[in-house]
């Protein structure tokens, strides 16, 4: 699916975050409302960024809160969650970054921020992207961190996958998560496509034909700590602690 929008996000640069491979935008404003609603009761992780999206082309809305971004709201459902599951996260490593959003949203609360990801438009993207915002954010290229993974990232306490893994075969997903056992990370966040009751879209697919589940691929190696249906079309968040 990479190859025909690596072409597109190229030649539309700056505004990479106007594409829906990146995050879809299509929603009504009644969604936003809504989602925005449940944000601001929870209080944002992050207050600020509302519009920074909106300068690399983001749609934006206006709520009753203000005009703001679905990626700032994606990320403040997100972050709220890690936080009320997971406090002690300080260190993360993100698989499948995109252009870093999280990693920017997330700047004020981890210690340590690392993305990564397959796609190498991705990856120039994120750099730039982080280095205006959130300067400390580690985004080595792919070959770069599986040339040095076991012993430089060895202090993360916390992986995470947005989305990604719904792009991916099953064999990917198992070799990142054989990595992750390597490095010896103790959890796992992952926010998937779909619903589980599967009344849109059934939630945990892959990116192979028949759209298997990447679920029981979790389930072997991790306990479920939390998983409760946020956000935009209600896709299921879930913290995972991995299997003694």
């Amino acid at each position: 699916m990479w190859d025909y929008w690596i072409a597109k996000v190229r030649d539309s640069l700056p505004n990479f975050a106007a594409h829906p491979i990146y995050v879809d935008q299509s929603q009504s404003e009644a969604e936003y409302q809504s989602v925005a609603d449940s944000v601001m009761k929870a209080g944002p992780v992050e207050k600020e960024g509302m519009l920074r999206d909106a300068e690399y082309g983001a749609r934006v809305v206006e709520t009753t809160h203000g005009k703001l971004t679905r990626m700032w709201l994606d990320s403040n459902v997100e972050l709220d969650f890690v936080r009320r599951h997971l406090p002690n996260a300080k260190r993360v490593l993100d698989i499948g970054a995109g252009y870093g959003r999280l990693a920017v949203a997330g700047r004020e609360i981890f210690d340590r921020y690392v993305c990564v990801d397959a796609v190498p438009i991705s990856t120039e993207v994120c750099r730039e992207y982080c280095g205006w915002y959130a300067s400390q954010t580690e985004v080595p290229s792919l070959p770069d961190f599986l040339a040095i993974y076991s012993h430089h990232y060895n202090d993360i306490d916390l992986a995470i996958n947005v989305h990604s893994w719904n792009e991916c075969t099953r064999e990917q997903i198992a070799a990142w998560l054989d990595v992750l056992g390597e490095i010896g990370i103790p959890y796992l966040f992952t926010v998937s496509h779909g619903q589980n009751d599967g009344s849109i879209e059934r939630s945990y697919y892959s990116w192979e034909e028949g759209r298997p589940s990447w679920r029981p691929l979790i389930e072997e190696r991790y306990d479920l700590v939390a998983e409760e249906s946020l956000g935009f079309s209600l896709h299921p968040h879930a913290i995972w602690k991995r299997k003694v």
